[in-house]
């Protein structure tokens, strides 16, 4: 798989760097055959441009560009302007970023209930959620409302601290909503 690195990004890249790009783009072999750019940004952790195969990367001295990271953004190549293979949205591609190899377990998702992980955390419930990720996206395949499932499962059987409040809260909502609308 050829991959470019822009200029910018040469001027910052380090072996490690390297390293982490090309061993997440070989869990990608859909990407085998295509030329991808990686390049530099400071707006975010990562962007993508799926429709010209580019992906950059914050690298940054202090902190190292993550797995999830590098997979996320290659993910993004696999959505709707890219290889239209993986559905589109931020929740969605991390949901297929995890699902794809424990090697992006290394950070918490992005948009995935951002609020319930920490650095902290994360580690000790990257696994079942990998798990259920993965069970989500095979329920896909019957059940359109497979990220609605995956919710569900987040909150009930991860029991993450204060968890069963937010569901109830949740569900407490949306049940006023469904009663204040009949009662109009």
């Amino acid at each position: 798989m050829p991959v470019r690195f822009t200029a910018p990004l040469q001027k910052v890249l380090t072996a490690d760097v390297v390293q982490r790009i090309e061993r997440s783009l070989s869990e990608f072999p859909e990407l085998s055959d295509k030329r991808v750019t990686v390049g530099l940004t400071k707006a975010a952790d990562g962007t993508a441009e799926a429709e010209d195969m580019i992906i950059r990367l914050n690298v940054r001295p202090r902190k190292p560009v993550s797995y999830f990271t590098i997979g996320h953004e290659l993910t993004h190549l696999l959505q709707s302007r890219g290889l239209r293979l993986v559905p589109d949205g931020e929740v969605q591609c991390d949901v297929w970023t995890l699902a794809r190899s424990a090697l992006f377990l290394d950070d918490r998702p992005t948009y995935l209930h951002p609020h319930l992980w920490t650095r902290a955390n994360w580690p000790s419930y990257a696994v079942r959620v990998r798990g259920l990720c993965l069970e989500a996206i095979e329920l896909r395949k019957t059940n359109r409302r497979y990220l609605a499932w995956l919710n569900e499962q987040l909150y009930r059987r991860l029991a993450v601290r204060g968890t069963a409040l937010l569901l109830r809260d949740a569900r407490y909502s949306s049940d006023c909503m469904s009663a204040s609308s009949r009662s109009r």
